[in-house]
């Protein structure tokens, strides 16, 4: 059974998911110019790099799920790479309706020469934290992860948004009353 706090948050900064938004959003465009000024490379298509690295050849919609991209959004970033020489789609030697993506020697060459480049971009977010609090923190975040993906699955929330039409369903449906 998930803890409940004694007193439900008064204000958005004391709640989990906005405190998350915004240390990944303070340290994001850090990470952006280190990915797209020095290495060229964007940070969803770094994601779909690394899982096609660390996780061998996989489908598009293995990779998607790996990177948790959506497939439209994985393919374009596929392409993208696949155009800079980073990864190659390979048809399956035994079923040709299947395609696998696999890092290119330059992609996976890409891979190792960022990868310190990030760790140390981790290691200074984390400055200010213990190696205790760090790996702590670190579990703790993935935890929250995991409960966020069963959250997803049990469909806490069954309301649909409708950003097509410039905003929510319910935006639309209160202009309309």
């Amino acid at each position: 059974m998930p803890s409940v706090p004694a007193q439900p948050p008064v204000h958005l900064a004391e709640m989990p998911m906005y405190c998350l938004y915004q240390a990944w959003s303070q340290a994001s465009p850090v990470f952006v110019r280190l990915c797209e000024g020095r290495f060229g490379i964007t940070r969803r298509e770094w994601r779909l790099l690394a899982a096609a690295v660390e996780y061998g050849p996989l489908t598009s919609a293995e990779l998607a799920a790996t990177a948790r991209l959506d497939l439209v959004r994985t393919s374009r970033a596929l392409g993208s790479l696949c155009e800079k020489g980073w990864a190659d789609r390979v048809r399956d030697t035994h079923d040709k309706r299947i395609t696998h993506v696999m890092a290119t020697e330059s992609g996976r060459a890409l891979y190792h020469a960022m990868l310190p480049e990030i760790a140390h971009l981790n290691d200074l977010l984390m400055a200010d934290l213990t190696p205790d609090e760090g790996r702590q923190l670190l579990h703790l975040l993935q935890v929250v992860a995991q409960r966020g993906a069963r959250m997803a699955t049990e469909n806490v929330v069954t309301d649909k948004a409708s950003r097509r039409q410039g905003g929510t369903r319910w935006a639309s449906a209160k202009s309309q009353t």
